[in-house]
């Protein structure tokens, strides 16, 4: 299923601005409701000489509880701390490439498609504990909360990162920008202009130099 994702992402500074952000109950005007906890295992793949990444593409294959997705994602600039892109997903059998390449409709045709006659290999894999949380205007859900402890496996070891999100879900642009700089201004976060993927690539020392964009896409996730 083809769809456009808008939103913020902040990184968190340390452990004590973590657990204050864990007990929000507002960001302004907007009532913050926690829903719970979960653990997700995310794979990013590509050929060995990143054709899909060349192409402005990042390929993600997820496991969360007994369900399993792969996704295709467009790349981009973000602005400050917005992020917008292009993305497609479906439900998978299993969190496998094998799986992504028999598939017959997006992403899995375009996988194939853009990677040719080179073989698709996993790069790294991020297990995240995202805690999630809604974002209510009175009745109105804008926008899901997401604060996330992710680490990142891959042949150099391993690395941590604090960041919290905020995913649109009415497509109210400055509603997200103005809870972003609310969440900047009380717990010192700071607007993160770099994807997962992206981090990922650089720590495992996979970037080619500067990304290629497609579209109207702002970054990855």
């Amino acid at each position: 299923m083809a769809m456009r994702e808008l939103e913020a992402k902040l990184t968190v500074p340390d452990e004590g601005a973590f657990r204050a952000l864990a007990s929000l109950t507002r960001i302004g005007s907007v009532r913050v409701s926690w829903r719970g906890c979960r653990l997700q295992q995310d794979t990013y793949a590509d050929t060995r000489s990143l054709r899909l990444l060349r192409a402005g593409y990042a390929c993600r294959l997820r496991h969360v509880g007994h369900r399993a997705f792969a996704t295709l994602k467009g790349l981009g600039g973000a602005a400050g701390c917005l992020h917008e892109r292009e993305e497609f997903e479906e439900e998978v059998d299993n969190p496998s490439v094998g799986a992504l390449l028999r598939m017959g409709e997006p992403p899995g045709s375009m996988v194939r498609w853009l990677a040719g006659d080179e073989q698709v290999v996993p790069l790294f894999t991020l297990v995240t504990l995202r805690r999630l949380a809604t974002g209510s205007h009175g009745p109105h859900h804008c926008f899901d909360v997401m604060l996330d402890r992710a680490r990142f496996f891959g042949p150099g070891g391993e690395m941590t990162l604090l960041e919290v999100e905020l995913e649109s879900v009415d497509g109210d642009r400055a509603l997200l920008e103005a809870a972003a700089s609310e969440l900047r201004r009380e717990y010192g976060l700071e607007a993160s202009g770099l994807s997962k993927f992206e981090r990922g690539l650089r720590w495992a020392g996979l970037a080619p130099g500067p990304l290629p964009r497609t579209g109207r896409g702002k970054a990855t996730d």
